[in-house]
């Protein structure tokens, strides 16, 4: 399953995936590991927030990063990526390591954020599935 697959949003894949063979995953999980994107546990993220050795990129809107965001983060939110990564490309290369995140382990934002990366030539891109909410429990 190619990131088209995903084009229509977390909700047309469920229609179109049969998630009964993995109830230990959510769909965005498992769309993630079919994709080749690299999931990264909580305690990983601890380790690259604390180590500062991923950009860091959230997904969410704006206003869910100024009401709380992970340490270090930049906002790139999904529904404005157009306007914003202009002005983030600049700041990172191809290879450097990233690691996207949203609300939680159902939001697919960063799931299709990670997938736009990828189609912009950024091949080291990972997903935090937990999101802000994981991180902020």
């Amino acid at each position: 399953m190619g990131m088209s697959a995903l084009s229509g949003g977390l909700h047309a894949w469920i229609s179109d995936v049969d998630i009964s063979t993995s109830l230990e995953q959510s769909p965005v999980e498992t769309a993630a590991q079919e994709a080749g994107i690299p999931v990264v546990r909580p305690g990983e993220m601890r380790t690259a927030v604390e180590a500062g050795t991923h950009l860091i990129l959230d997904a969410r809107s704006m206003r869910e990063y100024d009401q709380g965001h992970i340490p270090g983060a930049m906002s790139l939110p999904l529904r404005d990526f157009e306007s914003v990564f202009p002005g983030i490309a600049p700041l990172i290369q191809p290879e450097d390591p990233i690691i996207v995140y949203c609300s939680g382990h159902l939001c697919d934002d960063a799931y299709l954020l990670a997938g736009r990366l990828r189609e912009a030539g950024f091949i080291n891109v990972s997903l935090y599935l937990a999101g802000w909410e994981g991180w902020s429990q």
